[in-house]
């Protein structure tokens, strides 16, 4: 069976490559390498090492980077949920690289519906599974994903573009606030927040 390995990567590969080693390589097969936009010597090390090791295993499996400016928490989520969507089998690891990257990977894991990631403890070397949170980005209807779409924007604003009563749109507005995904400014603007985002995007790839 195929399978896609996704891993965030700084300075030490071992933890990567000790997953590897476990799982094993098959033709098809594929491993991401996710770091950062910034090259460091010893990160440009650690990649060298990984392609070496899975060209050992099976020359015919390919390995990727990604290369991602940490500070863009958001987008990042997004890139990486599309990246996990579209891989056949993900096995995640989290275990290292900056913290905005390893962040950014296991939250893409939750809005993927991946139910769990690996990580490498720092103290014992030991590998766990972490359990991820499932968003519920699927249950979006197609009213709600267009409310979305259209934030920010009043309650008037929304239910003269939508052709709907106010008292409708301020419904799904405060469906949306409950679940996260829309906040109310003092000035009575709906607005996206962060996760809204996500669900939006990802929901608009779909």
């Amino acid at each position: 069976m195929r399978k896609t390995f996704i891993a965030t990567l700084g300075f030490d590969q071992s933890s990567i490559v000790r997953l590897i080693g476990e799982k094993g390589l098959s033709r098809g097969d594929s491993v991401f390498l996710v770091t950062s936009v910034t090259p460091h010597p010893k990160t440009e090390n650690a990649i060298q090492s990984i392609r070496e090791f899975v060209s050992k295993i099976n020359s015919s499996v390919r390995v990727e980077v990604l290369r991602l400016d940490e500070k863009a928490l958001t987008d990042n989520v997004i890139i990486l949920a599309r990246l996990i969507r579209n891989a056949v089998n993900p096995i995640i690891d989290v275990s290292g690289g900056p913290k905005g990257l390893t962040l950014s990977m296991f939250l893409a894991a939750c809005f993927s519906g991946i139910s769990k990631v690996y990580m490498t403890t720092e103290t014992t070397g030991e590998r766990v599974e972490v359990p991820t949170i499932l968003f519920p980005s699927h249950a979006v209807s197609e009213r709600q994903r267009r409310v979305l779409s259209m934030l920010p924007a009043r309650v008037s604003e929304l239910s003269r573009e939508l052709g709907l009563s106010k008292s409708t749109v301020s419904r799904v507005l405060n469906l949306l606030v409950k679940k996260g995904l829309a906040c109310k400014r003092p000035d009575r603007v709906f607005e996206l927040t962060l996760t809204g985002k996500v669900v939006l995007e990802l929901n608009e790839f779909l």
